[in-house]
């Protein structure tokens, strides 16, 4: 997560501060560090969509400076001690080699990681896909608009460091050798600090990678550029495996849906009463669960709370899925602080997940363990309700809440009052009507709990030239 955003929460709500302190070694990032270095780059942008060449020229450049400074920040910080993840220090037990690779690679990876933190902005959904190399995306046009071939070929050039195949670089390129001309065109190099950061990067990526394959140490690349060749063959055989299985359950859940939908117009027209179909009190199928309270105990009817759904490795692996794919307010219409102005909302549902693990964004054993889960509770309540007809699939949705820190003084409000989202409740009559504004109809609803960070969105595609 962004360094701005400390994890507040954790499955069990442990205090705020350890995780972010943990994370950043003794003391939190500066205050120069709390916001990427993004303002030049914006500026260089809206000039040269204002067709400002020289201006984009300059705040781009400039956008590039703040960048190295603000990276070599950004992995100074990750040279700190090892990140146990709440209480896990408890449970940990390597020897001396272990112990070194497992901190090792946290540390890679942490550094890999600045490229998402300075691609990011509080308030954005996404950051900046592919943030470095955009910034020669924009310069090699600004440059030939302000008359600077070599300036042009050179930003050019180092663009295609990073994507060799782009057809319509290459072609920019071919067309400011001609008018240069292939005699000073071809000395011409990619700039030198990028050529050593992208060496650099490719051989932390190999190491990470070697651990993934070798250790089951998982890394997410935060590239889209990185080269298939520095993927172990096996590693890259599993992730296609995984890529394929990811499509294909999208595939299922989107026909699953248009399915729902039909049903739920079926069951509209439908007037038999749910409540003669359920009997109480069957088997919960899956070891290690138990009811702890049923409907009786909980003053109501289909009622039933139970423990053992989650062991404590899933409930930790869906707090580290909330963390990278969870938005705030997802669910609440955009309401980031829905129940209670102490506490912010965040969400993210089985479908987002699988995407953005299909894309490389999440790992794919967290949003499968995600979907899975939904499914485990789905048989689960089939089998102790002793349904005779099929509980379908209607909504899933991964809820975090976060305390605000300075909110949280004098606090005498529930954290999340009980209330009713799938009917309209009239107390008077003692009535719950199923009808619009009410929100999705559902018999059963399970719900999880964890906090997240979010991060921006990717920049336009420039305009290239024409020969």
């Amino acid at each position: 997560m962004p360094p701005w955003c400390c994890e507040a929460l954790s499955c069990e709500d442990k205090v705020p501060q350890l995780l972010c302190r943990s994370k950043w070694g003794t003391e939190p990032p500066s205050p120069s560090f709390l916001i990427p270095p993004q303002s030049e780059f914006r500026l260089g942008v809206r000039f040269y969509t204002e067709e400002q060449p020289a201006a984009a020229i300059l705040h781009l450049e400039k956008a590039l400076e703040e960048y190295f400074v603000a990276d070599a920040e950004c992995r100074a910080l990750c040279e700190g001690p090892y990140d146990y993840e709440g209480y896990n220090y408890l449970e940990y037990n390597a020897d001396l080699f272990q112990a070194i690779t497992d901190h090792y690679m946290q540390v890679l990876s942490c550094k890999q990681g600045c490229v998402t933190e300075l691609a990011s902005q509080p308030g954005r959904e996404k950051p900046v896909e592919d943030f470095l190399p955009s910034h020669f995306n924009y310069l090699q046009f600004a440059y030939y608009n302000n008359g600077n071939y070599e300036k042009a070929i050179e930003c050019t050039k180092t663009y295609l460091l990073f994507f060799p195949n782009d057809e319509v670089m290459n072609q920019n390129l071919a067309y400011y050798t001609a008018v240069l001309g292939e005699n000073l065109a071809g000395p011409i190099q990619p700039r030198e600090e990028i050529q050593a950061y992208r060496q650099r990067s490719l051989m932390e990526k190999e190491l990470l990678f070697f651990s993934y394959d070798v250790f089951g140490i998982p890394f997410v690349d935060p590239d889209t550029w990185t080269p298939e060749e520095v993927i172990p063959k096996r590693l890259r055989e599993k992730q296609k495996v995984e890529r394929e299985t990811a499509a294909r359950i999208s595939e299922e859940i989107g026909n699953l849906m248009k399915e729902i939908e039909t049903l739920v117009e079926e069951k509209a027209k439908e007037s038999a009463d749910m409540s003669k179909f359920i009997r109480e009190g069957g088997p919960l199928v899956y070891e290690g669960a138990s009811v702890t309270m049923n409907s009786k105990t909980l003053n109501g009817s289909q009622r039933v709370v139970v423990d053992g759904v989650l062991s404590a490795e899933e409930c930790q692996e869906l707090q580290r899925l909330t963390n990278a794919a969870a938005s705030a307010g997802d669910g609440y219409r955009g309401k980031t602080s829905p129940h209670t102005p102490s506490e912010t909302f965040y969400g993210v549902t089985v479908l987002k997940a699988l995407k953005l693990g299909q894309e490389g964004k999440v790992p794919l054993q967290s949003a499968y363990l995600y979907y899975n889960v939904t499914e485990k509770v789905r048989h689960m309540m089939e089998s102790y309700f002793r349904l005779e007809v099929p509980l379908h699939f209607s909504y899933s949705h991964l809820v975090c809440r976060t305390a605000i820190d300075e909110k949280q003084e004098g606090r005498s409000d529930n954290s999340h009052e009980v209330h009713v989202d799938n009917c309209i409740l009239n107390a008077e009559a003692l009535v719950c009507v199923k009808e619009p504004p009410a929100y999705t109809f559902r018999d059963y609803r399970r719900r999880f709990s964890h906090s997240v960070a979010v991060p921006w969105a990717s920049p336009p595609v420039p305009r290239t030239p024409t020969g």
